[in-house]
């Protein structure tokens, strides 16, 4: 993970090759991964190069609707202070759509903050490096374009000419991306400008859904970064074609749900891929028997929302259970066929609105378990594995956030304070969602109570 900072001379290097550029969005990213910071007039980069900008606290402690969760005991108690934040170096880019104007810099805490989902990540990359091993990660997201609705609102009708009857099989076809090919360009061109190692794009199996998949770094921090990145860069260009673009785990019900795919292998220090054997090494099988028996402990990390749950249904190609298996598409655990050099695990349970920073900390903390204990993962599944015996996973979100607040695991990956915020921050955001009556309550119990 780099930590260098911009500087100055760097700052005033991208004003000069960019003088249509006169705001910059400065942010860093929440324990829900929303972007927050600040915008900056073009005249202020250089002074903010050198000195650097201030955000309170409570940035990590709010909740999806920019709310600041006062039961997490860090608001009132703590005064909310101000927190020094500076510009990291190769992240000032431009926002190549809508008259090049915009551009964007992510920036990090001065110091460590225990809540702040970039340093839980980069502690379980130095766990890692302690044995002289590095994670490699590459992220895969799914998501769906939508007409824009009125005043810019969300809705769920399918850009024009787009159809939106879940039973016209699309997957793996050409047609909408055809249909959207300028839009799909504006992705690309905005991801090469900033650098994103973006790979294929796919159509999926829902009205408007795509998939990006994103290359392999040897930085996991910088991969998971990528991912968030991806997703900015999908809703930019989504608003500059008149859409928007959704990461929601379940925007419909009768549709495809959208995941977050996290690929891993590991490597040392000369580069070999440590997780490569006949067919799988034995430490590969450790980490296995590690992220198998973790996975439930990091449910509430997996799906981040009420919405998040809903994705977990049967036939749906979404794990319940914490089977895993080779080049088998109905197991959390997938060990990609291929070639053998490139033996790795591809992680298919979190939500594509999850957070990447936290999903790949989580990940790694699972197979560091699995690695210091010695964890076999038993036999690898074959066939259907939702007709197989398995503990499930809790699918119910304050299952899966009492199971989360009570592991010993995500204490000591995570630490107890983070553990201890997140499960406050969450419990809140689920009791806040389930006290709202909707309108489903009034068209099924209204007239017959």
């Amino acid at each position: 993970m780099s930590d260098k900072l911009l500087s100055v001379d760097e700052a005033k290097a991208f004003l000069d090759k960019n003088p249509s550029v006169q705001w910059i969005d400065l942010f860093l990213v929440d324990m829900n991964g929303i972007p927050r910071g600040k915008r900056l007039r073009r005249g202020d980069l250089l002074g903010v190069a050198e000195s650097g900008i201030m955000l309170p606290a409570s940035v990590f402690i709010m909740d999806p609707r920019g709310n600041c969760v006062e039961e997490t005991g860090r608001l009132w108690e703590t005064g909310d202070p101000d927190r020094p934040c500076r510009m990291l170096a190769g992240t000032l880019t431009s926002i190549p759509v809508n008259g090049n104007t915009h551009a964007q810099a992510v920036i990090a805490l001065e110091g460590n903050d225990e809540l702040d989902p970039r340093g839980v990540l980069a502690r379980q990359v130095a766990r890692f490096a302690k044995a002289g091993q590095t994670p490699v990660v590459a992220v895969e997201l799914e998501f769906y374009v939508m007409r824009k609705g009125a005043n810019g609102a969300f809705n769920l009708t399918p850009p024009d000419g787009l159809s939106d009857d879940p039973a016209r099989p699309m997957t793996f076809q050409f047609e909408e991306m055809d249909m959207l090919q300028p839009f799909i360009d504006d992705i690309y061109r905005v991801c090469e400008a900033q650098g994103l190692p973006v790979d294929a794009v796919m159509q999926e199996s829902g009205p408007g859904q795509f998939e990006i998949n994103l290359k392999h770094r040897a930085d996991p921090v910088a991969a998971a970064l990528d991912g968030l990145l991806l997703k900015r860069a999908v809703k930019t260009a989504a608003l500059a074609h008149d859409l928007n673009a959704t990461f929601m785990a379940k925007p419909h019900h009768d549709w495809s749900g959208s995941g977050m795919h996290i690929h891993v292998s590991l490597i040392d220090k000369a580069g070999k891929n440590l997780f490569a054997g006949d067919p799988i090494s034995p430490l590969f099988r450790n980490a296995i028997g590690g992220l198998k028996e973790t996975m439930g402990d990091f449910m509430a990390i997996w799906a981040q929302s009420a919405n998040a749950y809903r994705r977990y249904v049967p036939k749906s190609y979404v794990s319940m259970a914490p089977h895993w298996g080779f080049n088998n598409r109905t197991v959390a655990l997938r060990i990609p066929g291929g070639n053998p050099k490139a033996t790795r695990i591809e992680h298919r349970v979190a939500g594509a609105d999850a957070n990447p920073y936290l999903v790949v900390a989580a990940i790694l903390a699972g197979m560091q378990h699995g690695i210091t204990n010695k964890i076999d993962p038993g036999p690898a599944a074959e066939g259907n594995a939702e007709i197989l015996q398995a503990a499930p996973l809790p699918t119910a979100w304050n299952n899966a956030l009492d199971r989360f607040s009570a592991s010993k695991v995500v204490s000591d990956a995570f630490g107890a304070n983070f553990q201890d915020v997140y499960t406050r921050l969450k419990q809140t955001e689920r009791s806040e969602f389930e006290r709202v009556v909707t309108s489903l309550d009034h068209l099924w119990y209204a007239h017959v109570a």
